[in-house]
């Protein structure tokens, strides 16, 4: 029986181990937290996980929530000026087949508890670069799916190549709180040119349903406010006057809403970064990166998540078609160059869309009034090209991430993959 060692526990490392673990693999993953640590620690993310996905998740009997969670139907999108009591862009459209919100204290922790009950081997620890060496020598293959943070840099360095930021973009902050009010079902996502973007989604947290604030500000900016409070309800009253402020087309999300504690939010900066994906020990031995060790996007994208599920899956395919013959460096870059043929178009759009000019219609447009009506009575520029994706108007205009972005969104929903 062959034997595979994953390195971290979480969307990416524990899919791949449940789906070696099922196809006859002994697998061992080491987890830094316990499955209770995890459920009971500090929110670890915002996500939307779409359907092709979810079908990965739900083929290894890993769908535990359907029919709990509070169903995305849809995506809308709003772009207003700064000062503008209405966006000047709006839009939405349903989804083919509903996306999903789980906390991932809730998913991780269940499926670490799933692992074990499958037989596979968990080990509590934080691994080191030298806890890989001892992996190797008892394992027919290592992957490191340890997440962003800088703890395996060593092994697997940064491809500045592909990594045009050396620094992040957005500061970013997220808020999970209980909203009273009837707010569309769907990611709505508003965007202001100068200040940032805000986007708002319904999950399901261990505590029940509730809603996810997440704002994306440009570092420096007048929303870039939320560092260094650790207050939940000062937090809260941060995220209602930046709606109020800068999106008040979507202020009625977070009014009235309540939260639940230092544990349901959190502040940070992630610079995008890809690196390379197979990493060579002082002992000679090679090991494979994926997930967030691998590539790591700015989360404004929303492509975290489902990217770490796409890695799982691509990996696990090829695992199994290698049969009996040795994981070798070679086979890992094949691994490694199959995950950047889905995921690498992503981070390479949403990164250079940062670096993209302001479109000079804004002004003209506004000075002319030349905006057709939209869904909220609001207006979309009629100077920009349209462009539509089964059932998708989208007005390609700068945008960090309007036009491409969202199409890019819609082949994930849709299906395209490798």
């Amino acid at each position: 029986m062959r034997h595979i060692v994953i390195v971290g526990a979480g969307q990416a490392g524990s899919l791949l181990a449940l789906g070696l673990l099922a196809e006859g693999y002994r697998v061992t993953m080491v987890s830094e937290r316990t499955a209770e640590q995890i459920g009971n620690g500090r929110v670890l993310s915002n996500q939307c996980v779409f359907e092709p996905a979810l079908r990965h998740e739900r083929a290894l009997g890993l769908n535990h929530w359907d029919g709990q969670v509070p169903p995305v139907t849809g995506i809308a999108f709003d772009a207003g000026m700064p000062g503008s009591a209405d966006p000047f862009i709006s839009w939405v459209s349903p989804l083919d087949h509903p996306a999903q919100s789980v906390d991932q204290r809730l998913k991780m922790s269940f499926w670490l508890n799933e692992f074990v009950a499958r037989g596979g081997e968990l080990r509590i620890a934080r691994a080191t670069p030298e806890d890989l060496a001892g992996y190797a020598r008892e394992a027919d293959l290592v992957l490191v799916a340890a997440g962003r943070g800088p703890q395996f840099d060593s092994v697997f360095p940064r491809d500045d190549a592909r990594s045009p930021y050396s620094e992040p973009q957005r500061g970013i902050t997220l808020h999970l709180v209980t909203a009273p009010g009837d707010f569309y079902q769907g990611v709505t996502f508003g965007l202001v040119p100068g200040v940032g973007e805000f986007f708002v989604l319904p999950l399901l947290t261990a505590a029940g349903p509730k809603t996810g604030l997440y704002f994306s500000a440009i570092p420096g900016g007048p929303m870039d406010v939320f560092d260094g409070v650790t207050d939940a309800a000062r937090h809260l009253e941060l995220c209602q006057e930046q709606l109020r402020r800068f999106f008040p087309w979507s202020a009625g999300a977070a009014e009235d809403a309540k939260s639940d504690g230092p544990l349901d939010f959190l502040t940070g900066r992630i610079t995008p970064v890809v690196r390379h994906g197979v990493g060579t020990l002082p002992t000679g031995q090679p090991v494979l990166a994926m997930g967030d060790t691998a590539i790591t996007n700015d989360p404004i994208a929303g492509q975290g998540a489902n990217n770490a599920v796409h890695c799982a899956r691509i990996y696990q395919r090829l695992i199994l078609e290698h049969g009996d013959r040795p994981f070798d460096a070679e086979f890992m870059r094949t691994c490694f160059d199959r995950y950047w043929d889905y995921a690498g178009t992503r981070p390479g759009s949403t990164t250079t869309c940062w670096r993209r000019r302001p479109c000079t219609c804004w002004r003209p447009c506004r000075r002319r009034r030349s905006f057709p009506r939209s869904r909220t009575g609001s207006r979309t520029c009629s100077t920009i090209p349209r462009t539509t994706s089964r059932g998708w108007a989208i007005r390609r205009w700068h945008g960090p991430i309007c036009g491409r972005w969202l199409s890019g969104w819609r082949e994930r929903e849709v299906g395209t993959t490798p």
